[in-house]
């Protein structure tokens, strides 16, 4: 993508009130191209023109800049290190009645939320002097108003162990006669979703922040800013969580965060 290309969008972006300067070029020519075949554009200038004069396929643009690939328990030996050696950390340094919160950024389609609510849930058990609650954001308002309705298809559970499914999901049947799953209300409700970019959040006090698969679509500047960002967000000594494909060698803000699991992009604030 031509540098003169980017800046042209930029600008009807940055009309909007939007900076797409901090994505990589590639993925957003990978996302204009896909607007273009749907509405059947074929020259750049025009589809910028497009933009500027209506705002709906701008805004289905800009959703589409949210990462929608997902899946339950995504890279579960993560899930399965974090369980056994991160969880057992926190609650046992939680004080009584304290709230233990987390952070799912750039949460699509709400399956990385769930995972967590399960997760921790059947970590906590019976101690009722725990509770916690988990905020699940992402810019995309059309899959995070899908993650609230927390139905699933058929396909998104099958790789799941059964009891997991049992003990998490109720089994529908919708009006096309297609078996889905439904996420059961008591961990359905452990999950406030919000329509919101990281770097505009301003929440604080999470004990855990998991950002997985989204920094590799951000510039290497825009990825120091979020890194930092989390560093703010969490408690002291709060856990902060990578995709398998990210890390913070070689990164000035590596500083912020000790490595405690490399191979499985966990890291701990420093403080």
């Amino acid at each position: 993508m031509s540098t003169d290309l980017f800046d042209m969008f930029s600008k009807v972006f940055a009309d909007y009130g939007y900076d797409i300067k901090r994505f990589k070029a590639p993925f957003i020519k990978r996302r204009l191209d896909r607007r273009m075949r749907i509405i059947d554009v074929h020259d750049y200038t025009q589809y910028a023109a497009i933009l500027k004069e209506e705002r709906q396929e701008f805004e289905e643009l800009f959703a589409s800049l949210s990462i929608n690939v997902t899946n339950f328990f995504r890279d579960f030996m993560v899930y399965d290190r974090f369980k056994s050696s991160i969880l057992p950390r926190i609650i046992s340094s939680s004080h009584q009645h304290d709230k233990i919160r987390v952070w799912s950024a750039g949460c699509a389609s709400g399956e990385e939320a769930y995972s967590l609510a399960i997760m921790f849930t059947h970590a906590i058990g019976k101690l009722n002097n725990l509770s916690m609650e988990i905020i699940a954001s992402d810019i995309n308002k059309k899959t995070i108003e899908y993650a609230k309705n927390g139905i699933y298809s058929a396909k998104s559970v099958e790789q799941l162990p059964l009891p997991i499914v049992a003990q998490n999901f109720q089994k529908l049947t919708n009006a096309n006669n297609i078996v889905e799953y439904e996420i059961i209300s008591n961990i359905k409700n452990l999950v406030t979703f919000k329509v919101g970019d990281i770097l505009s959040n301003d929440m604080r006090c999470f004990d855990v922040i998991f950002c997985r698969n989204v920094l590799i679509y951000y510039e290497r500047e825009a990825q120091e800013l979020i890194v930092t960002k989390f560093h703010h967000c969490l408690k002291d000594s709060g856990y902060l969580v990578l995709g398998m494909d990210e890390t913070l060698l070689g990164r000035k803000c590596e500083k912020l965060f000790y490595p405690l699991m490399a191979r499985e992009r966990i890291y701990q604030k420093v403080l």
